[in-house]
C-alpha cells in the first residue's frame, strides 16, 4: 500500500511539473493578469514576475530543456512547492517566460509603411538572436499573450498607411515574420555554428568541378562564396519580400484611383 501511494505521489508530481489541468486556459489566464495573490498559506515572500524571472534565467544559462520548477525554486531558494502557488505546470510556466522574454515591441515611427515594417522586422530578428531558445520554443509554443499580441499590432501599424485591405496587412505581417523566422533558423541554428561553416567549406572545396553541381560550381568560380556581399541574405530577402508587398500596394493604389 505505501509503495502505491508512493508511485501515485510521484506521478501526481510529474504532472504538475509537466502540466497543471486545463494548462492553455490557464496559461491564458497567467498571461493576461490572473496573477492573484495566493489566498492561503503564509505572505508570500515571491511574485509570479519573480518566478518567470528566474525561469527565464535558467533557460538563457542551461537551455530549455533544463527548465523544470524544482530548477526555478533553487534559483530563488525556496521550495518547489512554493512555485506551485504561482504556476501550475512547467507548460504553464515555459508559456509566461516566452512572452516574458520577448518583450515589448519597438516603438512606432513616422517612415513609410515600407521603413516601418522593415524596421519591425530587423527588432524581431534581433530578440531571436538575442535569446536563440525562443525560436526553439516557436516550433512547439506560441502563447497568445500581451507581447506577442503587441507585436502583431506594432505589425499592423507599420502598414496602417500602404492602403492595403485588412486581410492583406495581415498575411504582409505574416509573410514577413516567415522571412524573420527563416533566417533566425539559419543564424543562431546549425549553420551558425564554427563546425558547420568548417565543414561546408571543405565539402565545397572538394565538390567545385562536379558534374553533378554544374551551378554550383560557375557561382563558386564568380565568387559568390569569397566576395563581400552588398547585403546580407536577411536584407536581400526582406528587400524582396517588401518588393511584393509594394507591387500589391501599388495595384491596390491604382484600382482604387
Amino acid at each position: 500500500m505505501g509503495k502505491q501511494r508512493g508511485k501515485r505521489g510521484r506521478r501526481a508530481a510529474a504532472a504538475r511539473e509537466s502540466s497543471g489541468g486545463g494548462e492553455q486556459n490557464r496559461s491564458l489566464e497567467l498571461l493576461w493578469g490572473a496573477r492573484e495573490r495566493p489566498p492561503r498559506g503564509p505572505k508570500p515572500t515571491l511574485s509570479l514576475d519573480a518566478v518567470v524571472a528566474a525561469a527565464i534565467d535558467v533557460i538563457d544559462a542551461e537551455g530549455l530543456s533544463a527548465l523544470t520548477m524544482t530548477r526555478v525554486a533553487e534559483r530563488l531558494g525556496v521550495t518547489t512547492m512554493a512555485i506551485y502557488r504561482y504556476v501550475p505546470g512547467k507548460n504553464e510556466l515555459v508559456d509566461l517566460a516566452i512572452d516574458a522574454a520577448l518583450g515589448p515591441p519597438p516603438a512606432p515611427g513616422e517612415g513609410t509603411w515600407r521603413t516601418e515594417i522593415a524596421r519591425w522586422a530587423r527588432a524581431s530578428l534581433a530578440r531571436f538572436e538575442e535569446r536563440p531558445w525562443r525560436l526553439e520554443s516557436a516550433q512547439h509554443r506560441v502563447p497568445i499573450g500581451p507581447n506577442w499580441l503587441g507585436w502583431l499590432d506594432a505589425g499592423l501599424r507599420a502598414l496602417a498607411g500602404s492602403g492595403l485591405a485588412a486581410t492583406e496587412m495581415l498575411n504582409a505581417v505574416m509573410l514577413v515574420d516567415g522571412h524573420v523566422r527563416a533566417t533566425a533558423q539559419l543564424s543562431v541554428g546549425a549553420a551558425a555554428t564554427q563546425r558547420w561553416g568548417q565543414d561546408f567549406r571543405r565539402v565545397l572545396e572538394s565538390a567545385l568541378g562536379d558534374a553533378r553541381y554544374p551551378s554550383l560550381t560557375q557561382v563558386a568560380e564568380a565568387g559568390g562564396f569569397s566576395d563581400p556581399a552588398s547585403e546580407t541574405p536577411f536584407e536581400f530577402g526582406l528587400e524582396r519580400v517588401l518588393d511584393g508587398i509594394g507591387s500589391r500596394v501599388t495595384t491596390q493604389r491604382s484600382r482604387r484611383r
